[in-house]
């Protein structure tokens, strides 16, 4: 796996906003980030969708309880020879990429089934109360708006490779089960650890009860009406759409 710096620059690009870590500090790694809000795996989902207090002066996490390195995973030199299900959708693995897993085990009063209780991924088919698995990467101001109104996909003629009418579905949370889908939304970043480029996408698991398909499936739209609160929209995404995961990719 990539050096663990590259976690904390991947979270700064989904939040859009420096993340640092009580590890980092305390080692002298990465620029001190003096005015840092605490943020938990918990809270993640109220920062990348700006729905929390954020401070311009970035995040602070505590990789220990933020991350479970237990169930990360390399991807990058697998491809799928089977089909994978999970929440009774074909579940498509981020083959290519670098998994960087979140502790959300037991961060949740309904409990663990919608991750489908299991280790690194291997197993085949879903389980009772699993929720399926989806993508999102960002849109051009970040993922802190991931809640946005009337978002514009754009596909592209294959046969000129250009940018062809787009489509809007509402106003709500919107996210893939296609990774290759999801990349047409990611930003890049060159990490100052590493000097390597990479992409950042989340993954997710959606709350079918809450989902809505548009395109053939191809993006799931999790509707956020106007008029809520902001405990109330907090509420309703967190019920409707899990991170669980942070993926990245080199891009050389």
């Amino acid at each position: 796996m990539v050096d663990s710096d590259v976690r904390l620059e991947a979270l700064s690009v989904l939040c859009n906003v420096p993340v640092t870590s009580c590890q980092a500090r305390l080692s002298g790694r990465g620029t001190r980030l003096a005015a840092a809000l605490p943020m938990s795996v918990k809270s993640f989902v109220a920062a990348a969708v700006g729905r929390s207090g954020t401070s311009d002066e970035g995040l602070l996490i505590d990789e220990d309880e933020f991350f479970d390195s237990q169930f990360d995973f390399d991807f990058s030199n697998l491809k799928d020879t089977c089909t994978f299900y999970r929440g009774g959708e074909v579940y498509r693995r981020p083959c290519g990429w670098l998994r960087f897993a979140l502790k959300v085990r037991d961060k949740y009063p309904d409990g663990n089934s919608w991750l489908g209780d299991r280790g690194h991924g291997t197993t085949i088919d879903s389980k009772p109360g699993e929720w399926p698995v989806s993508y999102h990467g960002t849109s051009k101001n970040g993922a802190r708006a991931i809640i946005v109104a009337n978002y514009q996909f754009l596909f592209l003629f294959p046969s000129l490779g250009q940018p062809g009418p787009g489509q809007k579905y509402g106003r709500g949370v919107y996210s893939t089960p296609y990774l290759e889908h999801a990349v047409d939304y990611t930003k890049t970043f060159q990490s100052k650890a590493t000097g390597r480029k990479y992409r950042v996408v989340m993954q997710n698991r959606v709350n079918p009860a809450y989902r809505e398909k548009h395109n053939g499936g191809k993006y799931w739209l999790l509707p956020v009406p106007e008029g809520l609160t902001t405990d109330e929209e907090h509420d309703l995404v967190e019920n409707a759409i899990r991170p669980y995961a942070v993926l990245v990719k080199p891009l050389d």
